[in-house]
């Protein structure tokens, strides 16, 4: 006769729309609670390959949904489909999720902070409160806010946080990304708030060779930022040259064509480049021995690379419309001197292989007493929630 799990239930929204660090907080959050809770994740954002998802969480894909950066609306992954028919099934799959879990605790990941998909979430939290009315709504959000700077914007997100929500869980830390910095109407959120620390999966490290250091290079979800990965390629001979090193590259998640970027690669008939396919689990692996990280900046590589104290090349690209929170992040621990900035401007062969090569020369980062229990804050955070 099999067990019964009697762990209370957690459902947790889940959608991005551009790259993947919505889903990689979300699955490391996810992996933290299920050690004390059963918990299932709405996944809203295009299925990511090659990514490990613990046995201990449930994904519920959802038809996903994306947009294109330069666009202002969002476009259903099947393009069969239009945007209201993929809402609308949307709407089924959630309505039988809830109906068949019964959630204890909903989290709405990034909502109500972003408001990209409001009618779904408002509509879930009263699906989730018919269904189970003494259920808790809970709030995880990243370290830094978009935000209207105080505006209409800001005060709606305040107006849904007093009217539906029991907590609002922050993973940032404090010391470094207060969120009153991004979101000036904070002291305007009337329940609680917990800083719980910055959620980054657990990566051990490994002795590095200092004769050959190993660069590794990603661009997260690839649909920004492809313009790194040939920069790196280009540069690579000179800088080679200058300091010996192994490069390892990363394609992006939702990048479909790398053909030209091996091509490349097979004329250099080199040993000591390398492109792979984007794979969570073996850019741990490489994560581990490498001496140099480069990235586009985006929350997990970041800090994962701080709180492992790993010297940092950060690609900080201009994006378009208002999207100014991962500038936002990169500037804050360029100023405590734990990573160095590649613009545009430097992505020639010149620029680039000097700013790698001056890098690798010197590997020494200042000690970062960076928070990073993010997720065990979580958990005790919503055990305490369930038993007032």
């Amino acid at each position: 006769m099999s067990s019964i799990d009697i762990r209370p239930k957690i459902l947790i929204h889940c959608q991005y729309v551009y790259g993947i660090g919505h889903y990689v907080r979300t699955i490391e959050l996810a992996r933290g609670l299920s050690s004390q809770f059963e918990v299932f994740v709405l996944n809203g954002g295009e299925i990511v390959p090659n990514f490990d998802v613990p046995s201990s969480v449930t994904v519920i894909q959802l038809p996903a949904i994306y947009k294109e950066e330069t666009e202002a609306f969002l476009t259903p992954v099947d393009r069969s489909q239009t945007l209201e028919e993929c809402f609308a099934l949307r709407s089924r799959i959630i309505n039988q999720a809830v109906e068949e879990i019964k959630p204890a605790v909903l989290i709405t990941e990034h909502f109500p902070f972003g408001l990209l998909f409001e009618g779904e979430v408002v509509e879930l939290i009263n699906k989730v409160k018919h269904v189970r009315p003494t259920a808790k709504i809970v709030c995880s959000v990243r370290d830094i806010i978009e935000s209207s700077v105080g505006g209409v914007r800001d005060a709606h997100t305040c107006d849904l946080l007093n009217r539906s929500y029991d907590m609002v869980l922050v993973h940032g830390d404090e010391r470094f990304a207060a969120l009153s910095t991004s979101f000036p109407l904070v002291h305007e959120i009337k329940v609680p708030i917990v800083q719980t620390g910055y959620i980054a999966r657990s990566v051990s490290t490994v002795s590095q060779n200092s004769s050959n250091p190993i660069v590794l290079a990603s661009v997260a979800g690839g649909r920004l930022g492809n313009e790194l990965l040939d920069a790196l390629i280009d540069s690579y001979p000179t800088t080679n040259a200058i300091v010996r090193h192994k490069l390892i590259l990363f394609s992006g998640a939702f990048q479909k064509d790398i053909i030209a970027q091996r091509d490349k690669l097979g004329q250099m008939q080199s040993d000591n480049i390398t492109l792979h396919q984007f794979d969570s689990q073996e850019y741990l692996k490489s994560f581990s021995a490498a001496s140099l990280i480069i990235s586009l900046g985006g929350y997990n590589s970041l800090i994962e690379s701080i709180a492992a104290n790993k010297p940092l090349l950060i690609y900080n690209r201009d994006f378009a419309g208002t999207n100014k929170e991962q500038h936002l992040r990169i500037k804050l621990f360029e100023s405590s001197g734990h990573l160095a900035i590649i613009t545009p401007a430097d992505l020639s062969p010149n620029k680039l292989s000097n700013l790698i090569s001056r890098k690798l020369t010197n590997l020494q980062v200042p000690a970062c007493a960076l928070n990073v229990k993010g997720a065990e804050a979580s958990r005790e955070s919503l055990a305490r929630l369930l038993n007032d």
